[in-house]
């Protein structure tokens, strides 16, 4: 999850990232965030593109370029990024409706507030539109978090089976699809050259994973212990995002 704060007082701005720590924190213990601050909107723009972000927070009055204006920038280039204004004052939340915010937070902002409004937000729906991106062939391909089982290695082919798009292969180094999905607590390596989707995990049997595509996925026998305190306290955590 990728998230701008754009904000001239840089006070406020901290103030927010603390705030999309703890809540993330609390309610969505598998989802890793990465937070961006800005200092006025021209710094944001110079560099933004679509997809870039999934939340962006804007100061209304700040130096240079409004938030409204910056707003209205951000959309011309990304209709689905989700935006909320922090502002001091009340008087432009009308405003916000016109660009489709989803938030408009009063400074100075409470933790109640901000952890109101975000409740609002469907996060789960967010991070199923995660995807990581291969080149398969001359194709590039787009591949969902979600949709993807478990990926291993075939000769000088990295492949990735998946539940909808079948199986894609592409020749890069394996290392640097690990790369693309450490970020994601849900993705774990049992042996060298083989990652799964915990999410995808049906049961158990003798040691071996079975996936929910009745594929055997076996643990490495060195890194058993390890690999099975992983997916005890992946389920511990799911289980817990499930109660909040």
């Amino acid at each position: 999850m990728k998230i701008a704060i754009i904000d001239d007082q840089r006070p406020d701005a901290e103030l927010i990232s603390k705030y999309i720590k703890t809540y993330f924190s609390c309610h969505c213990i598998n989802m890793p965030v990465s937070i961006h601050i800005f200092p006025d909107g021209e710094n944001l723009l110079s560099e933004f593109k679509r997809d870039a972000f999934e939340f962006i927070f804007i100061d209304y009055y700040m130096n240079g370029i409004s938030g409204l204006d910056t707003a209205f920038a951000i959309r011309k280039l990304d209709q689905a990024v989700i935006i909320i204004f922090t502002t001091a004052s009340r008087d432009f939340a009308v405003d916000s409706y016109k660009i489709r915010a989803s938030g408009y937070l009063v400074k100075p902002i409470s933790y109640e507030d901000f952890s109101e409004t975000m409740s609002l937000i469907d996060l789960k729906k967010i991070k199923e539109q995660h995807f990581i991106q291969i080149k398969n062939g001359y194709e590039q391909i787009k591949i969902p978090l979600n949709d993807i089982i478990y990926c291993d290695i075939s000769g000088h082919y990295v492949q990735i089976h998946t539940m909808n798009l079948g199986l894609q292969r592409s020749r890069m180094p394996f290392n640097s699809l690990s790369r693309m999905l450490e970020p994601y607590s849900e993705f774990l390596p049992c042996y060298r050259g083989c990652i799964i989707n915990m999410n995808c995990i049906d049961h158990m049997d003798d040691l071996t994973f079975v996936m929910n595509s009745n594929e055997r996925i076996p643990l490495s026998r060195k890194q058993q212990a390890e690999i099975l305190k992983t997916y005890s306290e992946f389920l511990f955590k799911k289980v817990r995002t499930q109660d909040i």
